[in-house]
Formats: structure tokens, C-alpha cells, sequence
């Protein structure tokens, strides 16, 4: 029988073996001590169908004032009744798992260790019935001085768990931020990632290797390799959380305009944090929000505008949110070409428009330039002989007899006139060869592409529209002189101009589009069955040592329906 989605202020989500609903988990304010568990279908998410699965009431181990953290036992969902396991932390740390046949383990601890917050909580590795995390505790170790210790979880016998404060490397003791990856793997050792964000704006990536050994044997899990997070601007707020999707971790956020705000990172390939690209509208921010993964979405869980619970989905290959209650942010962050949109968009793809603009702009920045530059010229040849003329006339005449041709002798006058005749006839002769010569010598340029000829003749007829007619029409004068006659003077010859050319415009090339620890494995065990212990017997721990702690079932007041 479904009912309405029911409200909790420190509520935990994770998908069942569906793929369409999922576990919600919490502790009533109205009924404290009664942890509930249901199933919330969410084919439509826009109207969720809540299924009642189970509950355990003892107000001794579960508080509707704790954070909450659900986990699904990825290596083991082929399983019938594979469980969810179900953690709360600070001020009572407890843990349970909760089955799909509605039976829940009795809760479990760790004696004198309890747990901080679901913030500092990372799924760092998957396979078969196991489960690694990393967290921090409420005490610091002796042997390690930190409060990071490592858990394996057990999804057939929760009494299996166990705990290790020795991990190799440890994180910043003051973190602000924690999230888990895992590669999925069928056997071990298994390798997963744990990213920890301080509370300066940095952060830092470190490789797990998780282990299914006896703690006699070897450790629970190891952190190597630290690297910085390259944070690329952004800045994580208190209020953020987190999802793992395999080997992707989403961190959720409250913008400055109260709507939420996704980051991603995927510390396997890359250690830049990313900003989620989300060009429609966005739920807002609720403050007992809660997340998870399922499938290629991350599903979250809290109030509404109305104040009313509510399930909001996002689809990380469409890259938009879906349910109620959707606003619009204040602003909208496209990906760059370095950090993508982290939806699976592939980041790597040049902007096409951008690169056309580009190239148009430098072909018609380049045309600009040698249309300029050949005006220059054009106006320098124009005044150069001009000038050379005036100068060799300076150099050859006789200013007795060129200002005043009449003071010089009738013979002298024929003789000059004689001598400058035959001397402009060789001129033309020797013009016209030397005309021929820098016409054939110079081949014509190869024809450009139609749209480049259409630039070209449009650039042509706005330039000759500036350019004055006295440019346009006068023609180049050479001077030849005559050595054999020191004072005679040889006037200029005139040689038509030849044809204007086009300027050869810049044509980029064409770019091809294509130019651009060996251990044995382990066996989950085929039967899967819920301990059942005598009310009158308290649990006891499977594996116990000097270095870490298994959890030990803690015994209930008279009263609570646990204990005789």
C-alpha cells in the first residue's frame, strides 16, 4: 500500500535493485527511537509512490537528530536480498543493514568509537558483500595520532565489520569535505580514491587499496599518492554534500541565490574539480537535503518550496533536473574548453563558431594590411620618378641656356633638339623591352576559391572608391640619362602603367577534421541469511585485536523490546 513521501530532518537515500525506486531511510521527530524504512518509487518523480518496508524503535540507538548515511552493496545487488546499510553518526553511532524481506540487522558499534558526520564519509571501494570506507572518528588513535580510520562492511553478517585506525597516509585533521570512488572490481585488492577538501580552499586526492584480508594479515585499507585538487576557482561551502556514481563523485552545493549548484570530479582521470553545466532550472537548496546514485542520476531528497518532502532527479547525459519545484538560478556558467560540463559532455571539442570567426577576422585583417601597404607603394612610386626627374634636370641642364633659350646659338638649339629626339626614339624602344620583361616575368597568381574572389573584388571596389583619379591615371615616368653628352638633357620617357593587381590575400590551409598486488579473490558466500540471536545473549565480535576493532551488538535497556 502507497503512501505520501514522509517528512525527516536527518533522512539517508539509496537505490535498490530496481533502478527506478529507491530506500528512504530516517528517524521521525514525532516518534523518537522509531527508525522507518521505505521504498519510494520514483517512475514519476513528479508524484512519488511511497511503499512502507520495516521499522526497529529503540530510542537507545536511533535519534531523529542524527545524520544519516545509506550505502547499497554494489558488488552484491545481483543478490535477492542484498541490503542497504543504514549508519548514524554522532551523538549515538550505530549501524545496521535493512533487507529487501524487510528484516534489519540488530544495530552495531564500535566500542568507545563513534563517528562524526556523513560529510566526512567516503565509499572508497565495492566487490561481492563488501564494502571499504574511509571516515573520521570522534577520537584521535594513539598508534597514528588522527581520527581517520578505515571500515569494511559486511552485507551478509554485519557482525563481519571491522575497523582500522591504520591506513598509511592521513588526511588534514580539520577536513571540511570528504568523497569516495571506487573502480569496480570483482575480486581484491580493489582500488578506489578519496578526495578530502580542508577548510583553506584546497583539497587533495589520495589512491585507496582496499583489502579483504584478516586484519592479522593485512590492513583494511591504504591511502598513497596524495595529490592536490586542482580547485579551478571554485569554493565549497559547509552546507555542501556528496553522491558517488562508481568512479565520479558529485558534490551538491548552496549557491549565493539558494538553489543548488553541482560539482564533479573523477580523481581516476583527471584532479580538476568541475562545475556541472546546467542551463535550465534547478531545485532549490533544502537543508536536510540528501543524495545519492542511481543509474546515470543523482537523485536527492528534501523539502520543497511549500515546505512539503520532495525527490528531485538529475540526468547526467541530458545534463537538466526534473521534478517539483524547480527554480531559476541567478546565473548560468557555461563549461569551458578545460573543465567540460561533467555530464559526459566531451570538453575537448574546439568551438567551431569560434574558430571560423577567427579565421575570417585574421583573412580580413591581413586583406586590410596589404591593401594599405600597396596604396603606400603605389603613391611612393608615383612621387619617386617624379622626383628623379626634377633632380637629374638639376643635375644636367644649364641654367643659361634652359631659362633662356634664346641667349644661346641657333646650331647649338638644332643640335640639342637634334640629340633629344634620338635620345627619346632609343628610350621607347628600350621602354617597351623593359615593359615586355617585368610584364613576363612576373606570372600571374593562381585564381582564389569563389568566396575569396568575392572578398577580393569587393574589398578592390571599396578601395578604388577612396583612391583619387589622379593616382588611378598617372602614369609611371623613367629617366634614362645620356652619358656621352654631359649637358644635354634627355627628357623622360612615358610608360603606360600596367594593370593594377590584386593583392594576394592570405589563405590558411584546409585542416583535416582529423588532425586534431596479487591475492586471492574473493568468494562471496552463495547463502545469504540474517543472524538471529537469543535475546538472552549479547553479540560478541567475529575478529578482534590490538590494532582495530570489530563491531559488537551493545544490549538494550529492559524495556525496549531487545533484551529480557
Amino acid at each position: 500500500m502507497t503512501s505520501a513521501v514522509p517528512s525527516y530532518s536527518y533522512a539517508c537515500i539509496a537505490p535498490d535493485r530496481s533502478g527506478s525506486s529507491v530506500y528512504l531511510v530516517g528517524v521521525p521527530a514525532a516518534s523518537e527511537g522509531r527508525l522507518e524504512a521505505y521504498t519510494v518509487d520514483l517512475s514519476n518523480i513528479d508524484s512519488p509512490a511511497a511503499t512502507f518496508l520495516s521499522n526497529q524503535t529503540s530510542s537507545y540507538y536511533w535519534s531523529s537528530a542524527a545524520p544519516k548515511a545509506c550505502l547499497p552493496y554494489a558488488g552484491n545487488q545481483d543478490a535477492a536480498n542484498s541490503p542497504v546499510m543504514v549508519m548514524q553518526f554522532s551523538p549515538k553511532s550505530y549501524f545496521t543493514n535493512i533487507y529487501p524481506n524487510r528484516t534489519i540487522d540488530f544495530p552495531a558499534n564500535f566500542q568507545s568509537v563513534g563517528f562524526l558526520s556523513p560529510k566526512l564519509f567516503s565509499w572508497t571501494g565495492a566487490v561481492g558483500p563488501l564494502n571499504w570506507a574511509t571516515t573520521v572518528a570522534n577520537t584521535s588513535s594513539p598508534t597514528t595520532n588522527s581520527a581517520w580510520t578505515g571500515l569494511r562492511l559486511n552485507a551478509t553478517s554485519i557482525v563481519d565489520s571491522n575497523r582500522d585506525f591504520v591506513i598509511s597516509t592521513y588526511p588534514v585533521s580539520n577536513p571540511l569535505l570528504s568523497i569516495g570512488t571506487y573502480v569496480a572490481s570483482s575480486n581484491t585488492p580493489a582500488q578506489g580514491y578519496n578526495v578530502v577538501f580542508d577548510n583553506s580552499g584546497g583539497g587533495v586526492i589520495y589512491t585507496v587499496l582496499d583489502s579483504a584480508s584478516l586484519l592479522l594479515t593485512d590492513r583494511i585499507l591504504s591511502l598513497s599518492s596524495p595529490q592536490p585538487v586542482d580547485m579551478g576557482g571554485i569554493t565549497l561551502t559547509t552546507n555542501a554534500i556528496t553522491a558517488t556514481m562508481n568512479s565520479v563523485g558529485y558534490i551538491l552545493d548552496k549557491a549565493t541565490d539558494g538553489s543548488t549548484v553541482m560539482y564533479s570530479i573523477s580523481p581516476g582521470k583527471s584532479s580538476k574539480l568541475q562545475r556541472v553545466a546546467v542551463p535550465g532550472n534547478v531545485p532549490i537548496f533544502s537543508t536536510n537535503i540528501a543524495a545519492t546514485a542511481m543509474g546515470a542520476r543523482v537523485v536527492i531528497y528534501g523539502s520543497s518550496i511549500s515546505g512539503a518532502p520532495s525527490f528531485n532527479s538529475f540526468d547526467t547525459v541530458s545534463g537538466s533536473w526534473s521534478g517539483p519545484g524547480l527554480v531559476k538560478p541567478a546565473s548560468y556558467i557555461p563549461p569551458d574548453s578545460r573543465n567540460g560540463s561533467g555530464s559526459g559532455s566531451d570538453s575537448s571539442k574546439a568551438p567551431v563558431g569560434a574558430i571560423i570567426g577567427g579565421v575570417v577576422g585574421g583573412l580580413v585583417v591581413i586583406a586590410v594590411v596589404v591593401f594599405l601597404y600597396i596604396r603606400h607603394r603605389r603613391k611612393t612610386t608615383h612621387a619617386g620618378p617624379a622626383a628623379t626627374v626634377i633632380h637629374a634636370q638639376n643635375g644636367y641642364e644649364d641654367p643659361s641656356k634652359m631659362h633662356n633659350p634664346a641667349a644661346a646659338p641657333l646650331m647649338v638649339q638644332n643640335y640639342a633638339l637634334q640629340q633629344q629626339e634620338q635620345a627619346m626614339a632609343q628610350n621607347k624602344l628600350h621602354g617597351h623591352h623593359m615593359q615586355q620583361s617585368v610584364y613576363t616575368s612576373q606570372p600571374p597568381p593562381p585564381p582564389p576559391p569563389p568566396h575569396q574572389q568575392q572578398d577580393q573584388y569587393a574589398l578592390h571596389s571599396h578601395s578604388m572608391n577612396h583612391i583619387p583619379v589622379q593616382h588611378q591615371q598617372a602614369p609611371p615616368v623613367i629617366f634614362q640619362p645620356q652619358p656621352q653628352e654631359p649637358y644635354t638633357y634627355t627628357p623622360p620617357t612615358i610608360i603606360p602603367s600596367p594593370p593594377t593587381q590584386q593583392p594576394t590575400i592570405f589563405q590558411p590551409q584546409n585542416l583535416s577534421p582529423d588532425q586534431t598486488y596479487s591475492q586471492s579473490g574473493y568468494i562471496p558466500p552463495t547463502n545469504v541469511s540474517t543472524p538471529h540471536t537469543p535475546s538472552t545473549q549479547a553479540y560478541t565480535p567475529t575478529h578482534s585485536s590490538t590494532t582495530a576493532g570489530s563491531p559488537q551488538y551493545i544490549a538494550p535497556p529492559n524495556g525496549d523490546g531487545y533484551a529480557a
